[in-house]
């Protein structure tokens, strides 16, 4: 099997967080700080994936 690439690997995170929080949202679930702060850190390396690959792209 082979790796993803590191905008998959991006998209993957965003997506579990997505999952999580609507999750979370929908079935009334409390998420503990520490769940919490995992979830920003990945939100945060996807969007710094994403924010170099767009900046690294020729217009």
């Amino acid at each position: 099997m082979s790796e993803l690439s590191r905008l998959d690997r991006a998209a993957t995170n965003i997506t579990e967080v997505k999952r999580q929080l609507l999750d979370a949202a929908a079935f009334g679930k409390h998420l503990t700080p520490e769940q919490l702060e995992n979830a920003a850190g990945k939100l945060g390396e996807g969007l710094k994936i994403y924010t170099e690959d767009l900046r690294g792209r020729p217009r």
